[in-house]
């Protein structure tokens, strides 16, 4: 899949910036898969993936093997260089090896989040267009093989469909799709090609759908040029060692997990200790066992590990790189994650441009609390104004992030891509950050109007347009209400027809018997008499905030 939205000026200037960047070796022609075979030869028997609470472990050899297998499988059933694969896999063993097998066939890996349903689905297979998908049986009592069928009715994209069971149950609980885990792999046993090419590093290798202000996800285009600068960036700055084992409690269905968990580990050969089901306890037991060093993930996270070790009066000194960003990271946070011996490094990133601020573990200490770090190394980060000028320091300004970790484009969005990277290659981001005369960064705001729970953004959008559908419904609109764990809560917030009557409860269900994801469902319902706008109709939910008694901003 090669993008083809830009404009031939824009071509041109990425072209060069391209062959800068190679010439200077910050792009190279390695990929993930010739990583994983690399360290599967060099060291077989160490240890690749610990899933299942720690209670299932797989070797270097095994997981390559697995790969291989499941590549020929995917190839017999016609995925070819360039094609769509999408994983919809929570974090087991499984989804790792899809990810190695769908490199070494030179196809597009697409990681989704288990929690969609059937509206994010339906938009993934009309964009992307998947040959194959893989999604597990049940995940969180629900049963993704009905889904998948119903995806594939609504849209007229029939991707062949690989079931995966539980780490706990294994091949019998792989019933239904068009076969199961197992059988794939068994099938292409046979057919295995250890010595395949990996894909072309200057292809699209990764698809990663995001959400935005706009209601339909954007489709985010990396290469394994942009994503390999990035991952030996952040180990080069963050000073990471081969000693040094990756715990992922982020999903790997999102950037934040598969890239800087999941890739992280296999193209450095780590050990990577996935968790799948958020538990303080359980990560403390995980973190204790494996020695973790080293993990990204949001404020919830770090919240709930921080106060069940000073509750306990535990010390998790192993863990002296703690990536955090996605939401607010209280300074506070960061203090009391020293007291337990957790070194956190604040950051700031997105999917466009992966992580593009990072702490060191040198920054001074008030950076480290105070601030989402600097420019990692050959990356460039400007605030500016609203008419496009550097803001001095000191001074809030829209972020914009150049260099060769920028993602090349957006699947088939020409009018969104052309909004959001300029000719010269700046990611224009949407959110508010001021810049100190140290080169820090800190966020201050947003303009994008996007509500995150727990590290996962929400695209207020998408869930206005379903409610305005109510025929109770005058107007909708949804706010992201401050909760100290999640960070922020969806709050529906209506205005109803005379006589009409809604609650919290009936509001969900339906929303759920559309499609929409769990994570992104209204859990909380004001009922007003108008919502606040502005003379020209705008909603304005600062107003809103204000009247909640949360925290409202300006909007333009």
């Amino acid at each position: 899949m090669q993008n083809t939205n830009a404009s031939g000026t824009r071509t041109r200037a990425a072209a060069e910036r391209a062959r800068a960047w190679r010439e200077a070796g910050l792009w190279d022609e390695t990929t993930l898969f010739q990583h994983v075979r690399t360290h599967a030869r060099s060291r077989p028997d160490s240890l690749a993936v610990v899933d299942a609470g720690g209670r299932r472990t797989t070797s270097r050899a095994e997981l390559f093997e697995t790969a291989l297998r499941l590549a020929a499988h995917l190839h017999r059933r016609g995925v070819r260089e360039g094609d769509v694969v999408s994983v919809q896999l929570p974090n087991q063993r499984e989804a790792v090896a899809a990810a190695v097998a769908i490199q070494g066939l030179g196809a597009i890996v697409n990681p989704l989040l288990p929690g969609y349903r059937t509206r994010e689905l339906a938009h993934v297979f009309e964009v992307a267009r998947p040959k194959a998908i893989l999604t597990p049986a049940t995940h969180r009592d629900f049963d993704h093989r009905p889904l998948v069928d119903d995806v594939r009715t609504r849209t007229g994209v029939s991707p062949w469909h690989v079931v995966v069971g539980s780490p706990e149950g294994g091949e019998r609980e792989e019933i239904g799709g068009d076969v199961g885990f197992h059988a794939a792999c068994r099938e292409g046993a046979a057919a295995a090609r250890p010595d395949a090419p990996g894909g072309d590093a200057r292809s699209v290798s990764e698809v990663i759908f995001t959400s935005g202000t706009e209601s339909a996800p954007k489709a985010i285009l990396h290469t394994e040029e942009t994503v390999g600068f990035s991952l030996r960036v952040a180990w080069q700055d963050m000073g990471l060692c081969e000693d040094d084992v990756v715990w992922m409690p982020s999903p790997i269905g999102h950037s934040t997990g598969f890239n800087y968990g999941l890739r992280m580990a296999l193209h450095f050969g780590l050990p990577l200790v996935l968790q799948d089901r958020w538990d303080a306890r359980a990560a403390i037991g995980l973190v204790d066992t494996f020695g973790a060093t080293y993990t990204l993930a949001a404020t919830t996270f770090l919240k709930d590990l921080v106060d069940l070790a000073r509750a306990e009066g535990r010390r998790l000194s192993s863990l002296r790189c703690f990536g955090c960003g996605g939401a607010p990271v209280p300074p506070a946070l960061v203090r009391y994650a020293r007291q337990v011996g957790i070194g956190v490094r604040r950051l700031y990133g997105s999917t466009e441009v992966l992580v593009a601020t990072w702490n060191r573990a040198d920054s001074p200490i008030a950076c480290l609390d105070e601030t989402d770090g600097r420019a990692l190394s050959q990356v460039e980060v400007e605030v500016r104004d609203d008419a496009g000028r550097p803001c001095p320091a000191g001074e809030p300004g829209e972020i914009h992030v150049r260099g060769p970790n920028t993602c090349v484009g957006f699947l088939d969005d020409p009018e969104r891509e052309t909004r959001t990277i300029s000719d010269e290659g700046w990611v224009r981001s949407g959110d508010l950050g001021v810049l100190d005369a140290t080169g820090h960064l800190t966020i201050v705001g947003r303009s994008k109007d996007i509500v995150i729970r727990g590290g996962l953004n929400i695209a207020p959008r998408e869930i206005e347009d379903l409610i305005l559908a109510f025929p109770e419904v005058v107007s909708a609109a949804i706010v992201g209400v401050p909760d100290p764990r999640l960070g922020e809560r969806c709050c529906a917030c209506l205005v109803l027809r005379e006589g009409a009557e809604l609650d919290l409860e009936s509001l969900t269900r339906r929303l759920r018997d559309q499609g929409l994801a769990t994570h992104k469902l209204p859990e909380r319902l004001e009922i007003l008499d108008s919502l606040p706008t502005t003379a020209s109709g705008k909603i304005q939910k600062f107003r809103i905030l204000e009247r909640l008694g949360g925290h409202g901003k300006e909007e333009a």
